[in-house]
């Protein structure tokens, strides 16, 4: 394996400061194009890559970040945020940081504010926000922004919060591809349908609004279908997610009069519950889409309950979280360009022994 140069290898070869190689790799301060290009040669010809805590080795403070969003069960959506959180952890090592985890139920609104409540006390130096409930969202962001405390969120965007980052999937281009999966996973695709028609399963919490994230997302499927003129085709089904007995009642009772549906798509992570569903009634022939690559999905994909899943990569989002927290701790650098999109993937059975994990774009 080659030596990876270090600042002072590049500043030699570029014919340049160390500190303007230095200005370069953390993007702070101005340099001439002539030295910026001399030193941009340099790193592409040497396969450098900048790990931003290279600079840091000496450093002896460490970091608190404050760390909330829903609890999660391992193999859940919400845990693989934590298990790219954990892999930052270790490959910044060099660097000290201590974690407050402070979890809520994502459907219970006075479990968010408590958990919320206690990030100011814990006095974290940043903190990582995977925001369900928008106004509470924004009042901690007020506390903190007050504080002057970087906040990234995940998962979700809520940009009106001014966040030092966010590290999002695009929801509404998420909901184009579900509609364009379900004619794909549907007899013919657009616009020789036949009688084939359509369902979505809309999650509803009494007393809840939907998310930002959630509504972009239904939007953009609903958008693809008018666009193939598919409109009068497609059903929604609100399912209770909090009475699991109503929502098999609905669900079985809506296919029973809809024989025509022959695509099914779940507008979050419970696929493997509307598979479940299926399953028990015997309802067979439905082509089943869901988000999330999560432990049960992954076992309904390789048994066929499921047809395909739409992964957004959680690992990533909590791993470049950590990062920009560390830009924005070392440097004062939270970046011009904060809002950042997440890889959309398709994963079918044919490709779920391939899959992995990652942790770098």
């Amino acid at each position: 394996m080659a030596k990876q140069l270090t600042i002072t290898d590049i500043a030699k070869l570029a014919g340049v400061s160390a500190g303007t190689v230095d200005r370069i790799l953390h993007r702070r301060g101005k340099v001439s194009e002539r030295s910026r290009a001399a030193v941009e040669k340099v790193l592409a010809e040497s396969g450098y890559r900048n790990n931003i805590h290279t600079s840091a080795v000496g450093l002896r403070k460490g970091f608190r970040i404050a760390v909330t969003m829903p609890a999660s069960a391992e193999g859940g959506y919400w845990h693989s945020i934590l298990e790219g959180i954990s892999h930052a952890t270790e490959e910044f090592s060099d660097i000290s940081m201590e974690y407050s985890f402070f979890f809520y139920d994502r459907f219970d609104i006075y479990s968010c504010r408590t958990a919320y409540e206690g990030i100011p006390e814990s006095r974290p130096d940043a903190v990582i926000i995977g925001p369900t409930f928008k106004e509470e969202t924004l009042r901690l962001c007020s506390v903190l922004k007050e504080g002057k405390i970087p906040y990234i969120f995940v998962d979700s965007d809520v940009p009106e919060a001014g966040p030092a980052a966010s590290f999002t999937a695009d929801q509404k281009a998420c909901g184009k591809l579900a509609g364009k999966m379900l004619c794909l996973l549907s007899a013919a695709p657009p616009p020789h349908h036949g009688k084939t028609e359509y369902a979505i399963l809309c999650p509803e919490i009494p007393g809840m609004k939907p998310g930002p994230g959630y509504e972009a997302r239904k939007s953009g499927i609903m958008e693809f279908f008018s666009h193939c003129g598919l409109s009068s085709l497609v059903h929604e089904i609100s399912v209770p997610v909090l009475n699991t007995a109503e929502s098999e009642r609905i669900m079985t009772g809506f296919m029973a009069s809809h024989p025509q549906v022959r695509c099914l798509a779940t507008m979050d992570s419970r696929g493997h519950v509307a598979a479940d569903i299926l399953s028990r009634h015997g309802i067979s022939g439905i082509s089943l889409l869901s988000f999330d690559l999560t432990s049960e999905n992954r076992k309904c994909l390789q048994d066929g309950s499921i047809s395909a899943v739409i992964s957004l990569h959680p690992e990533l989002q909590g791993y470049d979280a950590v990062k920009a927290a560390i830009h924005c701790l070392l440097y004062n650098d939270c970046g011009k360009e904060n809002s950042h999109r997440m890889p959309i993937d398709i994963i079918v059975a044919e490709n779920l022994p391939y899959h992995r994990k990652i942790y770098t774009e």
